[in-house]
């Protein structure tokens, strides 16, 4: 299921030329619809193998968390999203974290951000032996609409960092 670039591109441009009136309104029920979404000829699975009491595990979540004070907030006001990464530590605290996405209700994420990042229950797995080891590294993505760069530039540098660090297992925590 390779996603064509260059298909999707000139749609995208489109799309952004067309919509950013609507988005500056803040229309996005209407702007949402006109979006040129990817639609695979199938489900990209892969089947899960090993023991995961052998497994280094790694959490990436949607729902555009950074280091308060350490790091810069993800960008909500481009109609392009924010294409670039967070990594968050696994010593990392509920005060630490501040969230810049402006597409969901962050209430229920602010009281534990176990809801969306689920830290806490992993290193109480590590503890129990029920998965070999937490990652050091953990990532935030916020919203995204540009694709393009997503594919081209960031998903590249994001699997570099996960297979340095040794990554068997990657837990994806939609917002």
């Amino acid at each position: 299921m390779p996603i064509d670039i260059e298909k999707f591109k000139p749609a995208y441009e489109k799309w952004v030329e067309e919509s950013l009136q609507d988005y500056q309104a803040g229309k996005m029920k209407e702007i949402i619809k006109k979006y040129p979404f990817i639609v695979p000829d199938g489900i990209p699975w892969t089947s899960y193998k090993g023991q995961p009491s052998e497994q280094t595990f790694a959490l990436v979540t949607s729902g555009g968390f950074y280091l308060k004070g350490r790091q810069p907030p993800f960008d909500t006001v481009s109609i392009h999203g924010d294409t670039s990464f967070r990594e968050i530590p696994k010593t990392v605290h509920q005060e630490d974290l501040a969230i810049a996405h402006s597409h969901y209700d962050h209430s229920l994420a602010e009281q534990d951000i176990n809801i969306i990042f689920p830290i806490d229950r992993f290193i109480e797995l590590e503890k129990e032996n029920i998965i070999g080891k937490v990652a050091e590294t953990h990532y935030s993505f916020s919203y995204v609409n540009d694709v393009v760069t997503l594919v081209t530039e960031t998903i590249p540098k994001f699997l570099s960092r996960i297979k340095a660090e040794g990554v068997d297992v990657l837990f994806l925590v939609p917002a």
